[in-house]
């Protein structure tokens, strides 16, 4: 896949911070990217001051202390990763100024937390905020920075959204292991339950179910033009969200990489309350990638149910007729045919 080329970080000169520039740093030597470091001033951060000086004594003060701690901070990384490294003292309203900046960059680069505002940027409303405006992934470290990523987990809901989203993987991935990941609404199955529908049909049901997702997922990155790239594939029922952070545990995934819109419940991973509850809970890095420009912004109650694919499951009412068929001693209708025997797996 093609390397990224151009990486921008910021930083707050917090332990967090400075995480973020080690692992941009680390990435920008793996894909001989061009690496710029930037420190944003917000001229509301020192207001006492300006209550007894003039508006621009504050700056004046704190931009040649922010740019000699970048440069030599710059001197330090760029010795030992072995990468070019530029920098930049940015004044203005943090979340816009950064926003502005990575407009001229393939990947931006923020720490989970930091100093006063740079907290915000990636809790709370701040967040939709940011990932809203940004048009370039944003790629948020959590963890100190122990060597390359080694276990990647892709969760996708096969929209356009998520085209985007594997390929952007594929791309900071490399050599580690790759993990695409469908939650599997775990709602179809609850109403077989309820319509007393025989336990091995209902097993039945969800097996092909998890053949036929899987199967397209292969097909998927197949024509995405991955066939070639080595990553696995699992499915697992019930909510996107609890699903995928129980999966990446069981992975001891180091990165998660997820799309912040799309058509299904899990365009809404990393929106509002949610972004707050995944951010707390999972403890490895996160990057969150764009929606596609020419993808038309549509919201949808529920998962795709894929009546087009070949692989497409039966529906609930079908599958209440076929096993009361089976229970009459009728042969009931035959199962689509799923792909050939799959390597890949389910997650109970």
């Amino acid at each position: 896949m093609t390397p990224f080329t151009s990486i921008l970080v910021a930083t707050d000169f917090s332990i967090d911070g400075n995480n973020a520039v080690r692992r941009a740093a680390l990435l920008a030597h793996e894909h001989g990217a061009r690496l710029k470091l930037v420190h944003v001033l917000d001229r509301a951060g020192c207001k006492p001051l300006r209550d007894w000086f003039s508006p621009s004594i504050d700056i004046d003060l704190k931009a040649p202390q922010a740019r000699e701690s970048l440069r030599r901070f710059a001197v330090e990384i760029a010795g030992r990763y072995d990468v070019p490294v530029s920098v930049e003292v940015m004044v203005g309203e943090p979340l816009e100024t950064l926003a502005q900046a990575s407009e001229h960059a393939e990947l931006l680069v923020l720490g989970r937390r930091g100093h006063r505002r740079f907290q915000a940027l990636v809790v709370g409303r701040t967040s939709d905020r940011m990932l809203r405006t940004c048009r370039c992934p944003v790629l948020v470290v959590k963890a100190p920075v122990e060597g390359p990523y080694r276990c990647v987990l892709v969760p996708v809901d096969f929209t356009a959204s998520s085209d985007a989203v594997v390929q952007v993987a594929a791309r900071l991935s490399g050599n580690s292991g790759m993990h695409v990941f469908h939650a599997i609404n775990s709602h179809r199955e609850a109403v077989l339950r309820d319509t007393d529908v025989p336990e091995q049909v209902i097993r039945e049901s969800r097996l092909r179910q998890e053949a036929g997702t899987i199967a397209r997922m292969r097909r998927k990155a197949a024509r995405l033009g991955l066939g070639s790239t080595r990553m696995g594939f699992a499915v697992a029922h019930g909510h996107p969200v609890w699903s995928t952070l129980s999966h990446a545990r069981g992975l001891d995934a180091d990165l998660i990489v997820a799309g912040k819109q799309g058509r299904s419940t899990l365009g809404e991973f990393l929106l509002g309350s949610v972004s707050r509850r995944v951010l707390a809970e999972s403890s490895c890095d996160m990057l969150i990638v764009p929606r596609p420009r020419k993808e038309p912004l549509t919201r949808a109650a529920s998962p795709p149910m894929l009546p087009a694919d070949p692989t497409a499951q039966p529906g609930t009412a079908t599958l209440a007729r076929s096993s009361a068929a089976r229970a009459g001693g009728l042969a009931p209708a035959p199962w689509p045919e799923t792909a050939g025997p799959l390597s890949s797996r389910r997650v109970a």
